[in-house]
């Protein structure tokens, strides 16, 4: 690891089951050269088995994936890594972290709090056992967490201010997440795991890269094995296709079958 209390390389690995989220960590860490990126895992059972088996020493974790969680994930490992939780919990958790000197990211990561976190690790402040414990707290007290009106959506210069109830839905496509309204396409800087933990109850995710307004769908169409067509309530009428892994919370939250 390569600073005073590393002479070698810090072997990393990054979980998040959002592309983007990933890639842009990994940008992140690019001005680190003491970082050496050995794998990525994209959900709680992969992100076990490479830990157990490749015991990096640094691994940057989301809280919410699929499989296991975050936490879940630390109760099956086998040694301590230095842990970096990756969460999408707002402004009092946050504050409550960095008073117990907790290492923990915010999505979207900002180059100044990775500088922060990277600090900490460097000086080794992992206190793992401990951070597990002070984050199941911090989100238990957690009693209901606000949700957002409007998302920012750059164009240029320009900051548009869009409307939560005039979105259509919401698209992951590579590295970066689009939100239709009934005319338009926008770029935004948010994953879909953050707006779906903050989005009102009419926006319901229907696959891993989709999430729609539930009040903007026109028709919904049986496909096979389970999942379903969505043609949705824009200017082209867009058809969304479901996830079978989602058919049940369409079942509930679209058609009412409990």
């Amino acid at each position: 690891m390569s600073g005073l209390l590393y002479p070698e390389l810090i072997t990393t690995l990054l979980v998040d089951d959002e592309e983007m989220a990933i890639h842009r960590l990994r940008k992140a860490l690019q001005h680190y050269p003491q970082i050496n990126i050995i794998g990525e895992a994209r959900d709680g059972a992969a992100a076990i088995e490479f830990m157990n088996s490749r015991r990096p020493d640094l691994v940057f974790l989301d809280i919410r994936m699929p499989a296991f969680n975050g936490f879940e994930v630390l109760n099956h490992l086998t040694y301590t890594p230095l842990i970096v939780f990756v969460t999408a919990y707002e402004e009092y958790a946050i504050k409550a972290f960095e008073k117990n000197s907790l290492d923990y990211l915010l999505k979207p990561v900002e180059e100044e709090r990775l500088a922060l976190t990277m600090q900490r690790i460097m000086q080794n402040r992992s206190g793992g056992a401990e951070i597990l414990q002070k984050i199941k707290e911090l989100i238990a007290d957690k009693k209901t967490e606000s949700t957002i009106s409007t998302i920012p959506a750059k164009t240029g210069t320009k900051i548009y201010l869009l409307h939560v109830a005039d979105i259509i839905f919401f698209e992951a496509k590579d590295k970066y997440v689009s939100v239709h309204t009934r005319e338009q396409e926008h770029i935004i800087e948010y994953p879909l795991n953050y707006l779906e933990s903050r989005l009102p109850p009419e926006f319901v995710r229907i696959h891993r890269g989709l999430i729609v307004n539930k009040l903007k769908i026109r028709e919904i169409h049986k496909y096979f094995k389970g999942t379903f067509v969505l043609v949705m309530n824009d200017a082209k009428g867009s058809k969304l296709k479901s996830a079978y892994s989602y058919s049940d919370i369409i079942k509930t939250k679209l058609l009412g079958i409990p």
